[in-house]
């Protein structure tokens, strides 16, 4: 008897599933072209101090994004630190003063942050940037 009611049940089953497939008429050609778009980001200009601030939105909200999910916001701060670091590099090499590896540290915890899902990391590397600011303000003589 259980036996019974499963095959009927099973049978049922296939029945209704076969019932519900879908028909195409027509042409499966689309006629809208698939919209490309890429946001290429603003080379930042300024002072090494002028971009040392600019990293700090950039890592300011990052570990919330990180937690909602947002992966656009985190991903785009992520190609903004390594678009400062660039062009800082050079500046803080020609000044001769000896920070560029703490600058390499904290965009390296902004990496981390976004690429190991690491909240954490992010409020760490907002909380060096003041720190490099200060130390390195008197070192230019400003």
């Amino acid at each position: 008897m259980t036996n019974i009611k499963r095959l009927l049940g099973v049978s049922l089953c296939a029945l209704a599933l076969t019932s519900c497939a879908t028909t195409i008429t027509g042409s499966t050609d689309s006629t809208v072209a698939p919209s490309l778009t890429t946001t290429v980001p603003v080379t930042p200009t300024g002072s090494i101090i002028s971009l040392l601030q600019q990293l700090v939105p950039v890592a300011d909200g990052l570990g919330q994004a990180i937690v909602d999910g947002n992966s656009k916001t985190y991903q785009a701060k992520v190609a903004e630190a390594d678009a400062i670091l660039l062009v800082i590099e050079p500046l803080i090499l020609e000044s001769k003063i000896d920070v560029l590896e703490s600058v390499q540290r904290v965009v390296r915890l902004i990496h981390s942050a976004a690429e190991r899902k690491r909240p954490a990391d992010a409020d760490k590397a907002l909380r060096f940037i003041p720190l490099i600011i200060d130390a390195v303000t008197p070192l230019l003589n400003l």
